[in-house]
C-alpha cells in the first residue's frame, strides 16, 4: 500500500503481496479492511462496495446491488427499491400496483400510462399540417425515384439534407408515390381491358347480323 518496509510484528497477506495492516483498505470507502476483503484488478475492497461496483446492477440506475440489500425484479430487470419508481410522477411502487414496464426497463404506473396513452391519440387524431414541396425539390425527389423506387435509409436521409425536407416526409413522398403508380397501373389495366371486352362484343354483334342476312338470302333464294 505505501512501498514502505514493515517492521510490525504483524503483516497482512493478500493477493500474494503484503501489507502493513493499516494500509489494507478499500479502495472505494478507504475502510481499513481486517477480516475480510474482495479483490479485482489490483484493487482490494470491502464487501459493500466491491458489490456496488462489481455486482447485480440496478436497471434504474446502473449501481451495483449489495447481496445484502433487499430488490424488487420485474421480468428480467433488477430495482433497488427505491429506484422501483414510475418515471413521470415519481411514485415509489409497492406490492400489488399495476403499473406498465417499458422495453429499456422503465416503469410507468398505470394512471400516469393511461393519460399519456389518451394524450398521444388526441395528438394523432389532429390533423397535421401540410408540408409545401418546392418544384426543386420536387425534381429531386422524382430523379431519385427514377433511380429506386424504393430507396434505402442513407439515401432517404441523403436526400433529407439535399432538401431540407425533413425524414419522414421524404418517406411519406416515397410511399405516396409508389402508391399513386400502383393505382395507375390498375386503372390503365381496368381501361385496356374494358376495351378488349368492347371489341370483342362489337364482333360478335357483327358476326351475329351476317348469319342472319346470310340466311335471309337463303330464303330469297
Amino acid at each position: 500500500g505505501c512501498n514502505q518496509h514493515i517492521l510490525d510484528k504483524f503483516i497482512l497477506k493478500v493477493l500474494d503481496r503484503h501489507w502493513h495492516s493499516s494500509c489494507l483498505k478499500c479502495a472505494d470507502c478507504q475502510m481499513q479492511l481486517a477480516d475480510r476483503c474482495f479483490s479485482r484488478a489490483g484493487s482490494v475492497y470491502c464487501k459493500e462496495d466491491f458489490f456496488k461496483r462489481f455486482g447485480t446492477k440496478c436497471t434504474a440506475c446502473q449501481q451495483g446491488i449489495p447481496p445484502t440489500q433487499v430488490v424488487r425484479k420485474a421480468q428480467d430487470f433488477v430495482y433497488h427499491l427505491h429506484c422501483f419508481a414510475c418515471i413521470i410522477c415519481s411514485r415509489q411502487l409497492a406490492t400489488g400496483d399495476e403499473f406498465y414496464l417499458m422495453e429499456d426497463g422503465r416503469l410507468v404506473c398505470k394512471e400516469d400510462y393511461e393519460t399519456a396513452k389518451q394524450n398521444d391519440d388526441s395528438e394523432a387524431g389532429a390533423k397535421r399540417p401540410r408540408t409545401t414541396i418546392t418544384a426543386k425539390q420536387l425534381e429531386t425527389l422524382k430523379n431519385a425515384y427514377k433511380n429506386s423506387p424504393k430507396p434505402a435509409r442513407h439515401v432517404r436521409e441523403q436526400l433529407s439534407s439535399e432538401t431540407g425536407l425533413d425524414m419522414r416526409v421524404v418517406q411519406v413522398w416515397f410511399q405516396n408515390r409508389r402508391a399513386k403508380e400502383k393505382r395507375l397501373k390498375k386503372d390503365a389495366g381496368r381501361l385496356r381491358w374494358g376495351q378488349f371486352y368492347k371489341s370483342v362484343k362489337r364482333s360478335r354483334g357483327g358476326g351475329k347480323l351476317e348469319k342472319e342476312s346470310s340466311a335471309e338470302d337463303c330464303g330469297v333464294s
